[in-house]
This record gives C-alpha cells, structure tokens and sequence, in this order.
C-alpha cells in the first residue's frame, strides 16, 4: 500500500539515525520509535499565543507553515510522536514531517548534565551519519551547523531512492533543556519543477518555544534577503512628504507637499511595472486646501520578453504609448528610474554587510502581526539607494546633483517575523529636504519641518503579470 510504503521509508530513516547513535553513545532507552505518546499537542495549558488558528502546534513548539502548504493534508502518528503533511494528497509527496525523540536516547542521565554545545552538535552529526552511513545517496551535503529556535542545529541535503527518487532535506536540533531531540524532513521528487526546499527554510525559521517570542536571526538581513530572492512580484505604496516654510521674493508662506505612489511590479525575464503618482500641494497661506491642487500621472512598462514598450498619461488623458528598443537612448534613462523597483540592490546591501543595522531586542506587534525592526543611520551613496529604491522613480523628480554626503537620515524598517518580508520602510530626512525641494521645484529658500518617505508593502506574490493598459 502507497500509505505503509512511504512511512515505512521515512521510517527507515530516522530509525536508522536513532540506531547508530545508541550504538556510538551510550543509551539510556532503546529508540523512540517504539515508544507511543501523543503527537500533536492541540490544547496545551503552557500555550500564551492568544490565537493559534493560524500556527501548528508539535511537541512544545509552534510553528508556521508557508501559504503554499496552506490547503495541505496533514496525518498524525501517535505511534511515532510524529506529524506529516502532504501538500496534494495524503500519502504522496511532496511531504514534510516532524519527528521527536528522546535525547535520552543519544546519552544518558549523567551526561545530560555535563552535555556542552559542541557535544551537542557532534550528536548532530551522529545523527547525519546515521541517516547516510552505508546509502548510496547522490548530492550529499555536508551538515551546515545554525539554530533553530535557538537551539543547536544542522541541515543537509541529498539525493536517494525512498519514494521513488526522491530530494530530501533534513535538519536536526536538539532542545536540551526539555531533553528532545527534534527531526524535521522534506522529501519531494528528484528535480521537481517547483522545489519546496525554501518552505522547509521559512517553516525552520518560524519554530518558536511555545508561550516564548521567536528568537531574532543571528543576521537578520541575510534571511530578508533570501525571502525576497524568492518573490516573483509585489505591490507597495510609498508616500512622499514634505513641510516647510517657503520664502519667494520676500514672501514667506507654509507648504506642505504629497507625492503618493502607489507600485505593482513583477520580477524576472520579463519584468515590467505599473507607477501611479498622486500629487497634491497644501498651503493655508496661499488658500490651497486638500484637494485644491492635485495631479495624477501613470507610467506603465510592459516588457514582453520580445520588446519593451512604455505607456504614460498624465491626469486620466489618452495614454501615449512608446516602444523602447534595446539600443534607444530613452529605454536607458527609463531604465535607470526603474531598475531599483526590480533588484533590492538596498536589502542586498544589509545582507552582505556593506550598510550597518541594529535590531530591537524585542519584537513588535502592530494588529496581531509581530515584527522585526530593523533601525540604521544612513548619508552618502547608501542614503540615495534607500531613497532610491523607497521612492518609486525618485530619479525622475530629484537631481543627481543632490548632496547627501554631509547628511544623516535615519532609517526604520519592519520585518514581518514570519515571512521575513519587510512590511514598512520609515526614511526621516530633513536635513535633504531643502536640497530636495530645490531639485523638484526650483525654491532655495526652504525651512524643512518635516520630510519623509513612508514605504507600505501590500503584498507579495499575488499576481503573475502586469496587464497593459486599455489604450
């Protein structure tokens, strides 16, 4: 039967790990395996999260799974103490499990006592053998040692015959303190058209000790990064804002300007992007209210794959439409405003360490979401690529010639904690706020109260293409 083949197999697995490590450390029970318990623990007392609707509770953890597992099929084994699911149907891969086990079964009640991190791991490192020793498994990764809900931890990889042919995903950690040792396995089809092996990263990264806040990456950028490696498209708004009292021929009058530009872009081959700006001009001096002057331009890039062809109307006016060859002059400027919407060039920057951030101990929770923040003080070329890259087509309204070298500006970015996402990028920059009034409207005599740009993420990977305007 399809359903005791596949158990059967993942059993031979774990069962094969858990062997070899009573065999090499000394044992205080025979393997978990034989043991019963319940797998899943539904209703626990310790349990402080106030609605777990949205999270799978195993063992003493919560965990997340990724919207693609959303609608998944899940089967519990008490026999085991474990948890599958099944993204299409029951008993068929793509598969994801959870094993626990007893570290009792790796060493005993004495050394538990004296049992240090580095020992920790090389009982990690049993367990890899256990898996691997003596199978004639292809692409075998060596274990990468990392946490996992701060645990001490491993993850490997390799390629063998369990359920047919078979990619596997393995990571192990070990929870000292409650004396379990945790398996986490995905398996799916040898070089699947789509491959789940990032779901297991993100459903790794979201385990959190039940009734405790979700440990904060070791390097929080890197793992923002590699969500937004995996987004094939995302929609965002960002609001622009400035206040200040203008003086003009010897006039003084106060001014606030609004630039509302609101994103939908896809990435890859075919990238392309449609820009709406909304822009509004209050001041009570001169009797402008909300509303009083208002512009609205839309910009729209459609590349084919074949061709590139832009569209642009201005205040709901017929569209006017231009293709862009590959060697126009016109496809490089367009291009040079809108490269920043497609490459996170400035996430990439935190990632490998060229801008320095700090993150807030604490996470923060605004509407039930809880999120990382992430705090920088920014001047110089890194200033402009954050403007750049938060300010949708910045490069079409402020000069190159502004000066951000002697200036800092202060930056706040929200990570979703379960996505890994960011969610909302805070600019605060007054001190440019002259030089960037002077670039977009040609007034030199500025004193800037307020000027910021708010960066709303709305969603990501919600749709496929953007569609070309009814022209």
């Amino acid at each position: 039967m399809k359903k005791m083949n596949i158990r059967k197999s993942i059993s031979l697995i774990t069962a094969a790990a858990l062997i070899l490590g009573s065999f090499l450390l000394p044992a205080a029970s025979t393997t978990a395996l034989a043991k019963g318990g319940s797998s899943v623990q539904k209703d626990d007392t310790n349990v402080k999260n106030d609605d777990l609707d949205d999270v799978e509770v195993f063992g003493n953890y919560t965990f997340k799974l990724p919207d693609s597992w959303e609608d998944c099929v899940s089967y519990e084994d008490d026999e085991s103490d474990a948890i599958y699911y099944f993204i299409e149907e029951e008993d068929d891969i793509p598969m994801f499990m959870v094993l626990k086990e007893s570290l009792l079964d790796y060493v005993s009640s004495s050394e538990l006592k004296t049992l240090t991190e580095e020992d920790e791991y090389e009982i990690l490192d049993y367990f890899r053998e256990g898996v691997t020793e003596g199978e004639d498994f292809e692409n075998l990764t060596e274990s990468t040692e990392t946490k996992i809900a701060g645990n001490p931890a491993i993850t490997f990889s390799f390629t063998g015959e369990i359920y047919g042919d078979n990619d596997v995903r393995i990571s192990v950690f070990i929870d000292k303190e409650d004396v379990d040792v945790y398996c986490l396995m995905l398996m799916e089809e040898e070089d699947a058209k789509h491959s789940y092996f990032k779901d297991m990263e993100k459903i790794e990264k979201s385990f959190c000790k039940i009734g405790e806040e979700p440990e904060i990456p070791e390097d929080l950028a890197v793992s923002v990064y590699e969500a937004l490696e995996e987004v094939t498209s995302y929609s965002a708004r960002s609001v622009f804002e400035i206040e200040m009292e203008a003086t003009e021929y010897g006039e003084s009058y106060d001014m606030k300007l609004l630039m509302d530009h609101e994103l939908e872009a896809t990435l890859g081959k075919k990238a392309s992007c449609h820009v709406t700006m909304n822009e509004s001009i209050v001041s009570e001096a001169l009797g402008l209210s909300d509303g009083d002057y208002t512009m609205t331009n839309e910009i729209c890039i459609i590349n084919s794959g074949k061709k590139t062809t832009a569209y642009y109307r201005e205040d709901g006016e017929d569209w006017e439409i231009e293709d862009l060859d590959d060697d126009d002059s016109d496809l490089a400027e367009v291009v040079e405003y809108i490269d920043p919407l497609y490459n996170f060039e400035f996430f990439e920057k935190l990632a490998d360490g060229s801008i320095e951030y700090e993150v807030e101990p604490e996470l923060t929770e605004v509407d039930a979401t809880k999120f990382y923040v992430m705090e920088m003080d920014l001047s110089g070329d890194d200033l402009k690529l954050a403007i750049d890259a938060q300010f949708f087509l910045a490069g079409a309204y402020i000069s190159e010639e502004a000066d951000y070298e002697d200036v800092t500006s202060h930056v706040t970015i929200y990570i979703d904690a379960d996505t890994f996402l960011p969610s909302t990028v805070v600019i605060d920059m007054p001190e440019v706020g002259d030089q960037i009034v002077y670039s977009m409207m040609g007034i030199d005599d500025t004193e800037v109260t307020t000027c910021t740009i708010v960066t709303d993420y709305i969603g990501f990977d919600e749709f496929d293409k953007i569609e070309e305007p009814d022209v």
